[in-house]
Parts: C-alpha cells; structure tokens; sequence
C-alpha cells in the first residue's frame, strides 16, 4: 500500500505538471509549444516505464479489428463448402446466378438447421430454389456465429 501510495505521490504531480502552461519562455509562440509537447512526451514516457499508467499496454491489446491473415474463433472454416449461416452475401459470386438476389435471400433469412431448411424462405421463387437446388451440395450449415 505504501508503495502505491509513494509511486502516486511522485507521478501524479509529475503528469499534471506536464500538462500545466510554461511560463519560463518568452520566445516565439512555436518555441513554447515545441519545447512544451517535448516535456510532455518525456514525462509521460517515464510515468509509464516506472509503472504509472501500467494498464496502457494491456489497453492496447484489447483491438478487436483481426488482421486480414487471423483466424477469429467464431469462424468456422469448412473445406469446399459455403456456409448458409455465416457467409457474407459476396461469397456467394462463386456460383453463377446466386449473387446478389439469391444470395441476399439466404443470408438475410437465417439461421438454418439445416440447408434444406434454406427452401422454406418465403421470398425465393421456383427458379430462385431451382438455382440453389443446383448448388445445394457446396452449401453447409453451421452454427450462426452472428457476424
């Protein structure tokens, strides 16, 4: 507790101080500001080496924007097929004639058990489920992850 204590003791003032107006320089306004930004990047640099803003760098690891090579949990990946419940409607340019009607349809009317249960969409017509029909064996469904 006393070191807590001691380590705001020291760094609290330290970071406000960063943050108040100089008033040591009578130069050039560009002079002030250049001198200011540098002293408070050298104080704020220090604070978080000697630990007091130590919760920055686990702030940083919270970006929940996955790189374009990671793979998320919630993705499923299925070999060679397509999965009605969580494939975007541009996956389904793939297969002639799906995209964007066909593909739309499905993807706004899910989740499915099963794939069959895509022909129970109200909206599709005879030869929208005849062109799915044609597809039907590249298609899967997994559980909706919701994205």
């Amino acid at each position: 507790m006393k070191l807590i204590v001691s380590i705001l003791t020291i760094v609290v003032p330290a970071v406000v101080s960063a943050f108040a107006p100089s008033m040591t320089m009578k130069e050039s306004h560009r002079s002030i500001v250049s001198i200011d930004s540098v002293k408070r990047r050298d104080v704020l640099f220090s604070a978080t080496m000697t630990g007091g803003f130590g919760f920055l760098p686990g702030a940083f690891a919270l970006n929940t924007i996955p790189a374009e090579n990671e793979i998320v949990k919630e993705q499923r990946t299925v070999v060679n097929k397509l999965d009605v419940n969580n494939a975007p409607v541009a996956d389904y340019m793939q297969f002639p004639g799906m995209y964007p009607t066909i593909g739309g349809k499905i993807a706004n009317n899910g989740p499915y058990k099963t794939v069959r249960d895509v022909y129970k969409v109200q909206s599709l017509s005879k030869a929208e489920k005849t062109k799915i029909r044609e597809f039907e064996k590249y298609f899967t469904a997994t559980k909706s992850t919701g994205l």
